[in-house]
């Protein structure tokens, strides 16, 4: 059976994306006084960014904070041309100047999570959007691991259809050469040795004949009525239609995302 529960990828390190020093030191004061528990990392440009993921993307999966402009590019050269947030492989929240919720608001269909309007008072309460945005990312990476192991039962259960079938086949084959052995050896000694046996040795070669033909009925019997107790083909359409939910449930969460304001 799958395991669709235990995929859960935890954020483990806070990246801010900040080239104004005075909102960075106000952000890293409010996550300090939160308690998110987070080591907090602060660069100040898309280059700086970019080396850090690089360099710690076999120790943490973190949440980034970035301005929408920075000195050599803009969010979008963070993101990478990605169309969700599982392809970028962050959680991102941007952060933007009044008037350019429009513009940030298209660029969250390129897959980051939030945005947030840069004032004072709006960036004391990103840690609140901060775990708003980590559940959010949970979820998504469960459905993904859901997604994948789903996968991985579909295809196990058709190899096992695959072999129960070649197995049966083989057996099939060989029971069948062998019912009509018995049949054709019945038959030829009958012919040739029919005036020189008795009653009693006739009737035991007819039971022979008889037992055949017996088992050739139970053969087909057996592949009709009981193979289907070993192996259920419907078990595969099942999780199928898991698997479509699944993944029909996460275009529609796409599709309605609507950023959170704060």
């Amino acid at each position: 059976m799958p395991d669709c529960g235990a995929g859960q990828t935890s954020i483990k390190a806070v990246l801010l994306v900040e080239d104004e020093e005075d909102h960075a030191e106000i952000i890293r004061r409010v996550f300090e006084e939160d308690g998110l528990n987070l080591p907090f990392h602060h660069v100040w440009c898309i280059d700086e960014a970019l080396r850090w993921l690089e360099t710690n993307k076999a120790a943490a999966t973190p949440l980034v904070i970035s301005n929408y402009n920075l000195p050599d590019g803009s969010v979008l050269d963070l993101a990478r041309g990605a169309s969700t947030p599982e392809e970028i492989g962050f959680p991102l929240i941007i952060l933007t100047a009044a008037g350019s919720e429009k513009l940030t608001f298209r660029t969250l269909r390129s897959g980051p999570l939030d945005y947030v309007v840069k004032s004072s008072e709006n960036l004391r309460l990103l840690p609140r959007m901060a775990s708003h945005v980590i559940r959010e990312w949970n979820l998504i990476t469960e459905r993904k691991y859901a997604e994948s192991e789903l996968k991985n039962f579909i295809n196990d259960l058709n190899d096992a259809s695959s072999r129960l079938e070649d197995v049966l086949d083989g057996i099939s084959h060989d029971l069948d050469e062998s019912i009509s052995s018995i049949r054709y050896f019945s038959k030829i000694f009958k012919e040739k040795y029919a005036e020189k046996l008795g009653s009693p040795a006739l009737e035991d070669l007819k039971k022979v004949s008889d037992s055949a033909e017996k088992a050739d009925e139970l053969l087909d019997r057996l592949f009709e009525y009981v193979v289907p107790i070993y192996f259920d083909s419907s078990m595969i359409d099942i999780y199928s239609n898991q698997l479509n939910m699944l993944e029909n449930e996460g275009k529609v969460r796409a599709s309605r995302k609507e950023p959170e304001t704060v």
